[in-house]
Formats: C-alpha cells, structure tokens, sequence
C-alpha cells in the first residue's frame, strides 16, 4: 500500500514536472548597435537556440519614443508600443493584436518605484502584471499581479564570444499571455538602466 502511494506521487510528480516545462519557454534576446539619430535601441529575438530569428523589436521616430514587435518570417506586426520613458516622465501605452480575439487590445505600463531597479505595473485585457527584480542578480521576474505567480524572467547574460553585443535570455511559464508583454518591459527596462547607468 505505501509503494503504491509512493509510486502515484512520483507519477503525479513527474507529469507535474513535463507540464511545467511543456508551459516554459526559451527566448535568447540581443540588443541591437545603437543606430545613429535613433534615440532608442532595437533587438533581436532569437529562440532558444540562439540561432532562428522568431522577432524583430525595431525602433520608430517619432515625437514621442516608439517601438514595433515583427515577427519573422512573415514579417507582419503583431503589437506597438509608444510613449515616454526616457527621464522622469513615464507614460506608456501599448497595442497588442490577440488571435483568438481578431482584434487589437490596448495595454498600459506604469511605474511602481523608480530607482536604477525600477518596478513596473502592466496592465493588459483586463489582467494585471508586475515586476520585482533581484538587486544581486538584476533578474527581473514577472508576476500575474492576481495568482501571485511568476509568468515570465529576464536574465541579463555574457555577450557571446566574439560578438561583444549583450544579450540576455527570457523564460516564459505561461501561455495564456502574449510574449510582446515580456518583450517590452524588457526594452523598457535595458534603455532606462543604461541611461541610469550612463549618468553615473
């Protein structure tokens, strides 16, 4: 009777485990060289491999600081973001294309604290998010603000040998949510550390 309650817990255990890792997702995300007369940064999204490009996060100009999210192949827009982030003002809206929906969703982003860790209240059809970031790590994790559960990090890595450009690598634990989310606070949050990081 014990081996047998023993056995079922390991069964519940491992397929517990497989459904984690089935929801968990690998993006390698590289910040692009500053283009000239472009105030803000553009990145490449790459799947786990580091190899296929799945993304393009490209920058617009415009009076206020915009940005794009292309996916590749096809090369359609899937979502936009515009607002101001550069200094003390922060006012962010976004737009996200939902499949299941056949339409458009717009979306806001709001700073909790600022600081050189700043965090960040997202707010998005209706669900609402939040970010912590660890002060030793710099990860920053993402939480559905209701479940109090982390759908998303970011963890900043060592840029690969020879290329000299950083690059960092997201996990998603969650599919009901879009990735472009995860993408922006991502931007938002590189471009404002470097500036951050630059006066200093």
């Amino acid at each position: 009777m014990k081996l047998c309650f023993l056995l079922l817990l390991l069964i519940v255990t491992i397929e517990y485990i497989q459904s984690k890792k089935a929801l968990m997702r690998t993006f390698i995300i590289e910040r692009d060289s500053v283009i000239k007369g472009k105030p803000l940064t553009a990145y490449t999204v790459y799947s786990a491999s580091g190899i296929i490009c799945v993304y393009q996060l490209e920058t617009v100009s415009t009076d206020i600081d915009a940005l794009i999210l292309i996916t590749h192949p096809g090369l359609d827009m899937v979502a936009n973001l515009e607002g101001e982030w550069v200094d003390k003002i922060f006012n962010v809206t976004f737009t996200i294309y939902d499949k299941k929906l056949n339409r458009w969703v717009d979306g806001t982003i709001k700073i909790d604290s600022t600081g050189l860790r700043e965090k960040y209240l997202i707010e998005w059809n209706s669900k609402h998010f939040n970010t912590k970031t660890s002060f030793w790590s710099g990860t920053v994790r993402i939480y559905d603000t209701e479940k109090k559960e982390v759908v998303a990090e970011i963890r900043k890595r060592k840029p690969w040998f020879g290329s000299g450009k950083v690059n960092f690598e997201l996990k998603t634990y969650s599919i009901q949510f879009p990735d472009a989310i995860y993408f922006f606070i991502l931007a938002i949050n590189d471009h404002r550390v470097q500036r951050s990081s630059s006066k200093g």
